[in-house]
C-alpha cells in the first residue's frame, strides 16, 4: 500500500495526496505518475521544474509508504528512508539539518511512540547524512549510527557536529533487527563507502546515487569508479529485491537496475570506440549523443558531461594508446583504469592535502553524493561554516577564498592559482544546509599565481551554514 503526506513548508498542515494506490501498480505507470502527485513535470528532478507556477512546484517534503511499515521521506530532491521494525524505527539518511527536523516529525506521526533504533548512512556523502544529531536529540542521544567502515575515517576527519561519525560499522554485510533489515556493500561505486539497504520480509531496497531510474549519471560522473561500477550494479542485482527507493527520485524495480547498468556499459563502449578513434574529448561530445537515452531525465543536462567525463576516465586508463605508452597524469593521476588515487574525489582525495587556514582540513565533494573531480553530486566535504565565517582552503592547488554578504545576499570572493602551471576549467560551487546548491560558476582558466573572481547569489534561501569547493579540470593536449 502506498500513502503520501506533502508540504510545502517544513513545519506546515499535512496535505495528503495520495492513498492506498499499490506501490507496483505505480511504478509500472512511469514517473510520470508517481511525480504528478509532487507538482513534477515530465520526470523526476532535483529541483523544481524552471518557470512553473508557485502552486506547481513539488512540495517541499513528501512521506510514501512504500511497503507495510516502511517509508520513504523525500526532502526537496533527496530521498530518505524508515521502517518500523519489531526493534523500532530505522532510518537511513537524515539529508540535512532542516530535512531531520521534519523528519523527525513525520516518523513520530506515522509510528507514535515508536523508539528510534538506529541511523544508517548510505554513505558519508554531507548532502545525505548531514542531520543525525538531529534525529538523536528528537529520540535520544545514545541512538546508534550505523555505516560502512570506508566512511568513518573521512566523517572523524571533517570533524562535523552535525554530521557524526558512525558507532559501528561494517565490512561486507550486517544484519539488524534480527535480520529485518540487511547492509551491504558491493565495492567502490559512486564512493567507496555505500551500503545498500534491503528488507528481505518486503523485497525492498535502498540504493543511493550509484543508480536511479531512467536518469543520467549525476554531471561529469566526476566520483564514479569504473569499471568497478559495473561489478557494483551486477551485484546489486544479485539482491532479491522487486521494488527499490533511490536516495534521488522515484522508485524502480529490477528492470530499471538492469536499464542502468545497460546505459552504462552502452556509454563506456560508445566512449571507448571514440577514443580508440583518436577523437578529442570535444569532439566525443560532440558525436555520442547516447539518443537510446533522449528520453531519459537530464539527458539534455547531463548527457554531454556523461560522454565528457567518461572521455576522461577512458584516456587517463590508456584506452586508444599502444601499449607502454601511457603515463597517468593529471586529474586522474594514479588511477588506472579502477580510478584508485584519483585528484579531485573530493572527501576520499588524499593526496596533496594543503592547510586550510583556521579551519585546518580540506574541502572535499560530496561530504561525498559527494570530492567530486569536478561537479559531484552534493561535493561537500562535511565541513560547514556560519553564515558569518570564511571560506580559506586550498584544493589541488586552486585557494578558495569565500565569505557570505548579507547585505547583498551573495557569496563572493576569488579563486588564487598557487601554482606554477594553468589551472584549466576552475568553477565553483556553494552547498547549502538547506539543501540547495548554488553555481557552479562558468568555467575559466587561472594562469600562474592569478586570480579570477567568484560571485553566487543566494537567491533569498534561508540557510544556516555552508560549504564550498573549487573544481577544475585536465587542460586540454
Amino acid at each position: 500500500m502506498i500513502r503520501k503526506r506533502s508540504s510545502s513548508l517544513v513545519s506546515g498542515p499535512s496535505i495528503p495526496l495520495i492513498s492506498r494506490i499499490p506501490l507496483l501498480s505505480l511504478v509500472a505507470l512511469g514517473a510520470s505518475l508517481s511525480w504528478v502527485a509532487c507538482g513534477g513535470g515530465d520526470g523526476p528532478s532535483d529541483e523544481p521544474a524552471g518557470g512553473a507556477a508557485a502552486a506547481d512546484a513539488p512540495p517541499q517534503f513528501e512521506t510514501t509508504e512504500v511497503a507495510e511499515g516502511v517509508y520513504q521521506f523525500r526532502w526537496i530532491g533527496h530521498n530518505a528512508l524508515f521502517a518500523v521494525t519489531s526493534e523500532g524505527v530505522f532510518a537511513f539518511d537524515p539529508i540535512s539539518v532542516e530535512a531531520a527536523a521534519t523528519y523527525a516529525e513525520e516518523i513520530r506521526r506515522v509510528a507514535p511512540g515508536a523508539e528510534l533504533a538506529a541511523i544508517v548512512y548510505s554513505h558519508n556523502h554531507a548532502d545525505h547524512a548531514t542531520g543525525a544529531e538531529v534525529l538523536r536529540e528528537a529520540f535520544g542521544a545514545d541512538v546508534p549510527i550505523y555505516a560502512h567502515r570506508n566512511a568513518d575515517a573521512p566523517l572523524r576527519e571533517a570533524a562535523n557536529p552535525d554530521l557524526p561519525p558512525p558507532t559501528t560499522t561494517f565490512d561486507e554485510t550486517m544484519t539488524l533487527a534480527g535480520g529485518e533489515i540487511e547492509l551491504h556493500y558491493l565495492g567502490r561505486s559512486h564512493s567507496d563507502d555505500i551500503a545498500v539497504g534491503f528488507l528481505p520480509a518486503h523485497n525492498l531496497a535502498f540504493a543511493v546515487d550509484f543508480v536511479s531510474r531512467d536518469r543520467f549519471g549525476y554531471q561529469d560522473l566526476g566520483s564514479f569508479h569504473f569499471p568497478d561500477m559495473f561489478d557494483a550494479i551486477e551485484g546489486l542485482l544479485e539482491i532479491p529485491f522487486e521494488t527499490i527507493v533511490f536516495g534521488h527520485g522515484p522508485p524502480g524495480d529490477r528492470a530499471a537496475i538492469e536499464r542502468q547498468l545497460t546505459y552504462y556499459r552502452d556509454l563506456d563502449a560508445a566512449v571507448r570506440a571514440a577514443v580508440e578513434a583518436g577523437l578529442s574529448e570535444d569532439e566525443t561530445a560532440e558525436t555520442v549523443l547516447m539518443e537510446d537515452y533522449s528520453h531519459w531525465d537530464r539527458y539534455d543536462d547531463w548527457r554531454e558531461l556523461n560522454v565528457r567525463g567518461m572521455h576522461r576516465k577512458l584516456s587517463a586508463a590508456g584506452a586508444g594508446e599502444e601499449e607502454g605508452e601511457h603515463e597517468e597524469g593529471g586529474e586522474h593521476d594514479g588511477e588506472g583504469e579502477h580510478g584508485e588515487g584519483r585528484e579531485g574525489s573530493g572527501e576520499h582525495d588524499r593526496v596533496g592535502r594543503e592547510g586550510r587556514g583556521e579551519h585546518n582540513g580540506e574541502n572535499g565533494e560530496h561530504g561525498g553524493e559527494g570530492g567530486h573531480g569536478e561537479g559531484d553530486e552534493g561535493e561537500e566535504s562535511g565541513e560547514y561554516l556560519a553564515r558569518d565565517e570564511t571560506w580559506d582552503a586550498i584544493r589541488r592547488g586552486a585557494r578558495l577564498v569565500l565569505s557570505y554578504d548579507a547585505g547583498q545576499d551573495i557569496f563572493a570572493g576569488m579563486v588564487e592559482n598557487t601554482t606554477d602551471e594553468t589551472l584549466c576549467a576552475v568553477r565553483v560551487e556553494v552547498h547549502l544546509s538547506s539543501g540547495s546548491e548554488l553555481g557552479p560558476t562558468p568555467r575559466t582558466n587561472v594562469d600562474p599565481g592569478g586570480t579570477t573572481a567568484v560571485e553566487l547569489a543566494a537567491g533569498g534561501e534561508a540557510f544556516e551554514r555552508w560549504t564550498a569547493h573549487p573544481e577544475m579540470s585536465p587542460c586540454a593536449t
